[in-house]
């Protein structure tokens, strides 16, 4: 599969789980409408980041080479001349 194809999917599988994540992450939330504020702070800041952890492996997959655009890549080259 191209890179291009990978890279929409992906974006669609990304906006697909926020969705389903924002959801449950405000019903959660709703509930600690009552609680003190560090719990709702604490909360909030462990849900805005977990996110990122069930997606990590669709970014993986993206960014991903095809092999004929692996076998182009070169390796970086070393300055061929050192400043004196």
């Amino acid at each position: 599969m191209k890179a291009t194809y990978r890279r929409g999917i992906g974006i669609l599988i990304t906006l697909v789980v926020l969705m389903v994540y924002t959801f449950f992450a405000a019903s959660v939330g709703s509930l600690l409408a009552d609680k003190p504020w560090y719990a709702q702070i604490g909360f909030f800041a462990v849900a805005g980041i977990g996110w990122v952890f069930p997606l990590y492996p669709v970014y993986v997959w993206m960014r991903r080479l095809d092999p004929d655009e692996a076998a182009l890549e070169k390796p970086p080259v070393a300055a061929a001349t050192r400043k004196r």
